[in-house]
């Protein structure tokens, strides 16, 4: 590998099961991870949930690795304000700022992500990431404009943008082109998926528009009733990609681990991410 590569880690706080698994294997990402996101959730026990993991992460001391989502819809601007004072306060410094998909229920919302990048600024000392979407957002009307709304977010004060998952290595190259094309020039981190399931990565795909290529139906196919196979094909196709997008000077990925924290680990040990020889997670400690 021919230069250093940085590794993020997303995670969302599980409905159900053990809380306490769930941050222990969390705050293990964290010790050998750039950051871990914390996903939040649109409504009042899913944000219940996101606050409880973030403060056992404070709790622990790893403050300065969360990387907490922000969601504009759902919440007014007083309450995320509110929100992103209190996290700044418990050391918190990186937030992914997003639109979201719940609607409008105050009337006193940000009405999008580049105005909620813009209120978090002006709060200040935080370092904000944004979306931003390789094969095209499902609700854009163009590809100019779709472009446009990332530079707003960027001239808002975003540091960085975290792509939609996608498998197709040539889709991002071709937009982080366009955006350096478009005097964006802070980093495109891509975002990678590993496989849980092919009918579950589909499901993902319908409701964000990503593209799902033959070759990945071809690989995983008849393998419903075979976990274990489905988990090192996954692991392997993801480092395969991370590997490809290093060869084209990527240094930064974010994996959506979708709490699948051993896949995640293994992931990054073959990456040769520092510190994962003395980080172990058992099946039985997974936060899935």
């Amino acid at each position: 590998m021919s230069h250093a590569i940085r590794i993020g880690f997303e995670v969302f706080p599980p409905k159900s099961g053990s809380s306490e698994t769930f941050e222990n294997s969390v705050a293990t990402l964290a010790t050998i991870g750039d950051y871990v996101s914390v996903t939040y959730g649109a409504s009042g026990s899913g944000r219940e949930r996101s606050e409880t993991a973030i403060n056992a992460l404070v709790a622990k001391g790893q403050a300065n690795k969360i990387a907490a989502h922000l969601t504009a819809s759902s919440q007014s601007r007083d309450q995320i304000d509110r929100l992103a004072r209190d996290w700044k306060a418990k050391g918190i410094h990186r937030i992914v700022a997003l639109r979201g998909d719940a609607p409008a229920v105050t009337g006193d919302e940000y009405p999008c992500a580049a105005a909620l990048t813009e209120g978090l600024s002006k709060i200040g000392g935080f370092d904000i990431a944004v979306a931003c979407y390789p094969e095209g957002h499902p609700k854009s009307a163009s590809k100019a404009a779709e472009m446009d709304h990332l530079k707003r977010k960027f001239d808002a004060g975003a540091s960085e943008a975290i792509t939609q998952f996608f498998f197709n290595i040539e889709d991002y190259l071709r937009f982080r082109d366009d955006c350096r094309a478009a005097g964006i020039h802070q980093p495109i981190i891509p975002g990678l998926l590993p496989i849980a399931s092919l009918e579950g990565l589909h499901r993902f795909a319908a409701g964000c528009g990503a593209k799902v290529p033959g070759w990945l139906d071809a690989r995983f196919a008849g393998l419903e009733d075979d976990p274990e196979t489905v988990r090192t094909l996954s692991v392997a196709t993801t480092v395969s990609l991370s590997d490809r997008l290093i060869a084209e000077g990527v240094d930064h990925i974010h994996l959506y681990t979708l709490n699948r924290v051993r896949d995640a680990l293994t992931i990054a040990r073959a990456l040769g991410i520092t510190g994962t020889e003395s980080a172990v997670i058992t099946q039985k400690e997974e936060a899935a």
